[in-house]
């Protein structure tokens, strides 16, 4: 984090925290309503509110101090994973082989753009709300207080990014398998249905349509499929078989112990995930599926639930019982596609946060010198030797006293 991110704000960050959060914030002019307002698709409230957080204890705006934030909020999903496999001994066996998994989905740094940019924090806000919102229901599925919890959790999904609405529909096929297992009707699980449908519902039509971004959609249902070929072979690169490898083993789990009634809790908690990540592929695949052929960086946060999940049903369906030496094949064709995968990609990931860093220690200098100096020549450049798209603009803001005041001391000082 130290040797690769920059104090210096980065593209979105100079509207929509700095121009649209912060300087109202430190003018008395913010509005209760901003904090919830639109970004492109999203509505990212809980970032406004650390951004904010942060700002009011270190007194400046600064990249890498949301960034090293971010390493906490990261950190808490795969936390509160392990802490609950521990605590209800699920973890034995086969099973062990799930913490290096999940070690690598979540401290390799294949999603730099995420790491590196303090104002991405709400991929992880969101993966952290889903997740606990999948386990209250998965072990309090009747509990009046668990519900309320994963209610206000589902509210705070949606206004986190615009696929929050993915999180209480996901709730919802969570309580419907309990409901199955059980065998039983439950009217109170029925209601908390209906309100998560109806929360769901409403999320979905508060994401804006924005036309500009219209063109990147998946036209049809072939670019859709040939899309999320390439989204669920990741971390495999340029093919799109590796998809079937590594998620059809929770599909096929999943009906196979559902069919038999066989799911433990773990299993279900297991199975939200499941669902949650892959309709997050699925909603990737159609708004940027128009001839995609390489998976973003900031989007690979959200397959993370999903393969770990898969991990977790390749070593259950190595658990049943028999002395076929055959169960523990897709768990050995897994392992070696997933962590292939992470191994070939490792030098293709670390070249690019050099070639990121380089531009920020570029884009630092450029700032520093037009405070400096005042001399706009050294803001009229192309490409990402700026750290604003628009050169007019990035003058602009830098103009502005309020802007200028909170920028980082190496920032203003040229250090």
């Amino acid at each position: 984090m130290n040797s690769f991110a920059v104090t210096l704000p980065f593209w979105d960050q100079w509207d929509a925290e700095g121009d649209f959060l912060l300087r109202p914030w430190i003018e008395n002019t913010l509005k209760t309503s901003d904090l919830w307002s639109l970004h492109n698709e999203h509505r990212i409230l809980p970032t406004r509110l650390l951004s904010l957080f942060i700002f009011q204890i270190t007194g400046e705006w600064n990249n890498l101090t949301e960034a090293r934030f971010n390493i906490l909020l990261a950190a808490a999903a795969p936390t509160v994973l392990v802490w609950i496999f521990f605590k209800n001994r699920s973890f034995s066996g086969l099973r062990w082989l799930l913490i290096p998994v999940i070690l690598a989905q979540f401290a390799l740094p294949f999603s730099f753009e995420n790491l590196f940019i303090g104002f991405q924090s709400q991929f992880y806000f969101l993966i952290l709300f889903s997740v606990i919102s999948i386990l209250l229901i998965t072990y309090l599925p009747e509990n009046g207080y668990a519900f309320a919890a994963v209610f206000l959790l589902c509210l705070l999904s949606i206004f986190t990014m615009g696929s929050g609405f993915i999180t209480p529909f996901t709730i919802v096929t969570v309580y419907i398998l309990d409901l199955y297992l059980k065998s039983r009707f439950s009217l109170f699980n029925c209601f908390c249905i209906l309100v998560l449908v109806i929360t769901s519902i409403t999320g979905y039509f508060l994401i804006p349509q924005i036309p500009v971004h219209q063109v990147y959609r998946a036209q049809n249902l072939s670019q859709l499929i040939y899309a999320l070929g390439y989204i669920l072979s990741w971390p495999i690169g340029d093919h799109q078989f590796p998809a079937f490898l590594l998620w059809t083993p929770a599909l096929f789990m999943i009906l196979l112990l559902t069919i038999r009634k066989s799911l433990t809790r773990a299993d279900v908690l297991m199975t939200g995930c499941f669902v949650w990540s892959f309709i997050q592929c699925c909603a990737i695949a159609y708004g940027r599926g128009q001839e995609l052929t390489m998976v973003s960086s900031r989007y690979t946060e959200l397959f993370s639930l999903g393969l770990i999940s898969n991990a977790w049903f390749v070593i259950r369906f190595a658990e049943q019982k028999g002395n076929n030496l055959f169960r523990y094949f897709p768990a050995v064709v897994f392992s070696f596609v997933f962590f292939y995968g992470h191994l070939t990609r490792i030098n293709e990931d670390m070249n690019e946060i050099h070639k990121i860093h380089d531009y920020s220690l570029l884009q630092t200098r450029n700032v520093c010198m037009y405070l400096k100096t005042n001399d706009k020549t050294f803001l009229d450049k192309k490409g990402f030797e700026i750290p604003f798209p628009n050169p007019v603009r990035l003058k602009e803001l830098l103009d502005k006293p309020s802007i200028r005041k909170i920028l980082p001391d190496q920032v203003k000082n040229c250090q």
